[in-house]
Order: structure tokens, then C-alpha cells, then sequence
């Protein structure tokens, strides 16, 4: 009932900040977040960070969630195999709310635009769909790689992928901070019950199935 309750909550706090979103372009921190994210000047940093967004860009992120998929079937774990097709549900769902909400995206008299990007800003479908997939590999990688320091490694890499996806698109400036943190909790809303779902169908497969 906590889990339901905690849900709710998060649930509650996504819907208002869309609602808000649909009245401001940006909020009060957005732009000197943004400011003071972009003057970070580390060897590497937006060189990763580039990476970071490369990875969710559409035409990279569909192929590398199918090969991830296949790669799974080929270790006999077709239930883990479909969790990882089902994160492209988050991508949608963030396009369904972008449609609603209609914020536009930071103006380069504010911020510091690396890439013109088309659509609507809130939330970011970035950082929804990096924070889905890499959320799911995270819990699934265990089931297929029995090497505890190998799979820390992907796990920490896994970790590293959700916790940079939001501010890799701030950095370049396509997004608010306010636009990536709505992405997070729209990733976690979606995962959340998705993960619960996958634990009900392995308890209940447990008797005959492999995963």
C-alpha cells in the first residue's frame, strides 16, 4: 500500500508541474541553472555528454533497445527480452504529454544552444527514454550475467546513463532543467508499475520458467 501511495504522490507532483509548464515557458530556476550547467568547463565532460545524447536520439535508441532485445532472447530470457521492448512505451507516453503541455523549448537569447531541435520541450523524451531503458537493464542484468564484478560494472555504467541523461540535455541547451526533471518522474511513474508487473510474472513463472 506504501508503493501505491508513493506512486500517487509522485503521480500528483508530475501532473502539476505539466500543468504549470503549460503556462510558463520556463520557471523561476530554470534559466540560471541552465547558466551555471553550461559554464562547467571539465576535460571530457561534454565530450561524454555528447555521447550521452547520442545514445537517445531516436535513430540510435530503437536499434540499440532491439539489439538488447535479441540479446536477451539469446540468453533464454524472453520475459526480459519483451520488459526491454516495452520501454519504447515511455518515449510514447512522453510524446502524448508533450502534446498536451506545448512548452516551448529554451531560446537561444537565454541559453546557449548547441542543436536546433523540433518539437515541444516538456518533458524531455531523452531523458524518459534513457532513464526507462537503462532503468530496466539495470535490474535485468543480473538474471543473465553471473559474474558479480562484471555485473556491478554494467550496473554502475547503467546507473551513470539515467543519472546523466537530464542534465546531457540541459547542457546543450534543448531543455529546462524543469523540462528533464519531469522526464525523470515520468520515467519512474512508468517503470515503476512496469517493474512491478515483471516481478508478479517471474513469481508467478517461477515453477518453469528461467527468468
Amino acid at each position: 500500500m506504501w508503493a501505491l501511495w508513493l506512486w500517487s504522490a509522485v503521480a500528483l507532483l508530475f501532473m502539476l508541474l505539466a500543468l504549470f509548464a503549460t503556462f510558463f515557458d520556463r520557471f523561476p530556476s530554470d534559466e540560471r541553472i541552465t547558466g551555471a550547467f553550461q559554464g562547467v568547463d571539465v576535460p571530457a565532460f561534454g565530450g561524454f555528454l555528447d555521447f550521452v545524447n547520442l545514445v537517445g536520439d531516436v535513430w540510435f535508441y530503437v536499434p540499440l533497445t532491439i539489439a538488447l532485445s535479441v540479446a536477451f532472447i539469446a540468453a533464454r530470457s524472453p520475459l526480459a527480452a519483451g520488459m526491454v521492448l516495452l520501454t519504447f512505451g515511455a518515449r510514447g507516453a512522453s510524446s502524448l504529454v508533450k502534446g498536451w503541455v506545448e512548452r516551448p523549448r529554451p531560446s537561444p537569447e537565454l541559453v546557449d544552444v548547441a542543436h536546433n531541435e523540433s518539437g515541444f520541450s516538456f518533458p524531455s523524451g531523452h531523458t524518459v527514454g534513457t532513464a526507462a531503458l537503462f532503468g530496466v537493464l539495470f535490474f535485468l542484468i543480473p538474471l543473465v550475467v553471473p559474474w558479480r564484478p562484471v555485473r556491478w560494472l554494467l550496473q554502475g555504467g547503467c546507473l551513470l546513463m539515467v543519472l546523466a541523461a537530464g542534465p546531457a540535455r540541459v547542457y546543450v541547451g534543448v531543455h529546462w532543467p524543469s523540462d528533464v526533471f519531469g522526464g525523470y518522474l515520468l520515467a519512474l511513474l512508468y517503470l515503476a508499475p512496469l517493474l512491478a508487473a515483471y516481478g508478479a510474472a517471474r513469481w508467478w513463472r517461477a515453477p518453469h520458467s528461467e527468468s
